[in-house]
Formats: C-alpha cells, sequence, structure tokens
C-alpha cells in the first residue's frame, strides 16, 4: 500500500506524528521518516518545532516531497508546516496567512506567542545546515 501512494505520489518522505508508537509500512520503507510521540500542538516544546521544521526543510532541499501525516487525524499537523515554512525563510504573519488557507481549515487555533518566540529562535540560531 505504502509503495503504491510512494509510487504515485512522489513522496519520499514522512513526518509521522503518533502518540505511543509508530504506524507501519506495508512495503519499502520511504527514503527518510521522522517519528514524533506527538497528539497535538499544545505542549510541544520549541525543540519539537526546531526538529519538525529542520527536517521537512532538509528533505525538500533534497529535492523530496513530504507527508506530513497524523495518525489522530486532519490538521493535526499544521503546527510542523509553520515551523518548516519559518525555517525556511517565510514571516511568521506570511505563514499564519498561508495556514489559514486551503487545504487547511481556518481558523488555526494556536498560541501566537510561541510562535514569535520560535521566529525570534529561528533568528537567532543558524537552523538550516547538517540534518
Amino acid at each position: 500500500m505504502w509503495a503504491d501512494f510512494s509510487g504515485q505520489t512522489g513522496i519520499r518522505a514522512v513526518l509521522h506524528l503518533s502518540p505511543g508508537r509508530p504506524d507501519r509500512f506495508d512495503g519499502p520503507a520511504p527514503a527518510a521518516l521522522l517519528w514524533l510521540a506527538v497528539s497535538d500542538e499544545m505542549g510541544l516544546e520549541l525543540e519539537d518545532r526546531v526538529l519538525a521544521g529542520r527536517y521537512t526543510w532538509a528533505c525538500v532541499q533534497r529535492g523530496w516531497k513530504v507527508l506530513l501525516h497524523s495518525s489522530l487525524g486532519l490538521h493535526r499537523v499544521r503546527w510542523a508546516y509553520v515551523a518548516y515554512r519559518i525555517i525556511a525563510g517565510q514571516t511568521l504573519r506570511a505563514t499564519l496567512r498561508q495556514v489559514e488557507k486551503r487545504p487547511w481549515l481556518a481558523p488555526y487555533h494556536t498560541d501566537l506567542q510561541t510562535w514569535e518566540a520560535f521566529s525570534r529562535e529561528v533568528a537567532r540560531r543558524d537552523l538550516r545546515g547538517g540534518f
């Protein structure tokens, strides 16, 4: 099933969010897989956001399509996309406007102060290298 999906979509990397343990893949594994034991955005640490954003950025830099997936359902990965876009150089305001549009659902309930702190940390550190 995964091999068919990957072959049809060209997805080579997966960021998988699942509390407990990761889901199984049928067939060959993706080229890159990052599993985080996360159920939703609340309670994330700064470094969870950094890790997800840097991983996604590094995969995209390799030319890979990345599937952002949560075993708990739709829109629970939006925070990972926000982290990626900020690390990729998009402003916080532009990123938050983008995640209010399709295919995402509006409104995006998040903690703006947390994202402002994240944006400052990204600006302070070089987060694009060495993944």
